[in-house]
């Protein structure tokens, strides 16, 4: 564009106003290509909201603030620039909410807050950089709701909470990045609901609560690692995350609770570990999980009690638990009258039938046996093998012997050789009952043979 379509506001004098209002901008008659001089120090509240006319704007490196509301519905604003060694530290609620045709802007380093529903609506906005050494510490509101534009976002490390409804309705977000050593520690209810192509988001280590329903209506989300300090899935948090196929718990995971609806229509998730911390798992936690087939309580687990309907309409199959987490649950289903749970087929766990519970004593020896005899690979030592499966087992449960596992394989052996026995043995009654067959028919063409020649 050309310099002169650019309109420049001087600064106002020494012991003048220093707040660039609407008024100031009106006596300059409306450029709608505005460069606001140094020296200005704030935008006030409302100065361009709803205002078509405005295209583009410079804000120097003296405006500290943006009030709230300052650009809400300027549509026709496509460009916001920041001069280098900006001193902006705060963006108001609202301030460029409805801001359609914005596609980009890079937040200055020295911005510590980002207002309530400060982009919401931003419809044309693809890209969102923060300045090097960026001091930002929260993204409000609805801050990035509704941006249906935005694909992308690296999020500082200096931020420490997203707040709730924040990228809520990004439908094209399908990526989430935290630079290395971010200090984030919370994400607000409903952070990241109904981003329907989000793909990728490592939650980091520091976060310690994920709010209700952060990703319900991710439809893309695939995996999703939960960071060891956070304590409870809250209600509904991945409710319908519908390509949601793994979840991992951070080593050391301090979940005591899996909530309402945690992953209700989660319809791509197979198999799930829950953490030894569980103590609880709510009402329909696992609902509608068609594709669920395992779950495996882990080594000491302390689960304790499971609503009636936790995993109504799942797919499951397979339990794999301990005989203590067992005797736990089943003091629980006593004082509900619920049937007890049992080692073996046919248990109803909680709103699925027929599914299988294998204790995990009962794995571990199995991998054993299959650790110590399967032929394609090189056999493991029993003490090796007796070290693995003492590590994997629940304290005061003892590992299957050598004795007892050479006894099993022997067993498994003599059987194998029986069946090979009788195998042989059917196959010989075969043998001889083709050849008796044989030598009928035989006999049968020549008798007819003889019959025929005396006929003649």
């Amino acid at each position: 564009m050309a310099a002169n379509a650019y309109t420049t506001i001087p600064a106002p004098g020494p012991g003048e106003d220093t707040t660039f209002t609407l008024d100031v901008w009106e006596e300059h008659n409306t450029p709608s290509n505005l460069i606001l001089a140094q020296g200005w120090t704030e935008i006030e509240a409302q100065a361009f909201t709803d205002r078509p006319d405005l295209e583009m704007i410079r804000i120097p490196a003296s405006v500290v603030s943006i009030q709230e509301d300052a650009f809400n519905g300027a549509i026709e604003l496509r460009q916001v620039d920041f001069v280098q060694g900006s001193r902006l530290e705060f963006i108001g609620d609202g301030v460029f909410a409805r801001t359609e045709a914005l596609e980009r802007i890079n937040i200055p380093a020295r911005v510590t807050q980002i207002g309530d529903r400060a982009f919401l609506g931003a419809t044309g906005l693809e890209q969102v950089t923060f300045e090097q050494g960026s001091q930002l510490e929260m993204i409000g509101f609805e801050t990035f709701a509704w941006t249906t534009a935005l694909q992308t976002i690296r999020i500082p490390a200096s931020v420490t909470e997203i707040g709730i409804d924040a990228f809520s309705n990004a439908t094209s977000l399908s990526e989430v990045t935290f630079e290395e050593g971010s200090q984030l520690e919370s994400i607000g209810d409903g952070a990241f609901s109904d981003a329907t192509a989000l793909e990728r988001i490592r939650i980091p280590s520091s976060v310690e609560n994920i709010g209700q329903g952060a990703f319900n209506g991710a439809t893309s989300l695939q995996t999703i690692r939960i960071p060891r300090l956070v304590d409870m899935i809250m209600i509904l948090t991945f409710e319908n995350a519908t390509s949601l196929r793994e979840v991992t718990f951070e080593e050391g995971s301090e979940i005591i609770s899996i909530g309402d609806g945690a992953f209700r229509g989660a319809i791509a998730l197979q198999t799930i570990q829950i953490p030894t911390s569980v103590l609880s798992i709510r009402e329909d936690a696992f609902a509608n999980t068609a594709n669920l087939r395992e779950v495996t309580f882990e080594r000491n687990s302390e689960i304790t009690a499971i609503h009636p309907n936790a995993f109504r309409e799942s797919g499951l199959t397979l339990v794999t638990m301990t005989e203590p987490a067992l005797a736990r649950l089943n003091v629980q289903r006593n004082t509900l009258n619920l049937p007890l749970l049992h080692f073996g087929p046919n248990n109803n766990f909680y709103g699925t039938d027929n599914v299988t519970i294998v204790s995990t004593a009962q794995q571990i020896n199995s991998l054993m046996f299959s650790m110590r005899n399967t032929p394609t690979r090189p056999r493991m030592t029993d003490d090796l093998t007796r070290q693995v499966a003492t590590f994997l087992l629940p304290p005061g449960v003892t590992p299957m012997s050598s004795a007892a596992l050479a006894a099993r394989a022997a067993a498994e052996e003599e059987s194998e050789g029986g069946a090979r026995k009788s195998r042989r043995r059917n196959k010989g009654i075969r043998r001889r009952s083709r050849k008796a067959s044989r030598a009928r028919k035989t006999k049968k063409r020549k008798s007819k043979r003889r019959r025929t020649m005396k006929r003649k």
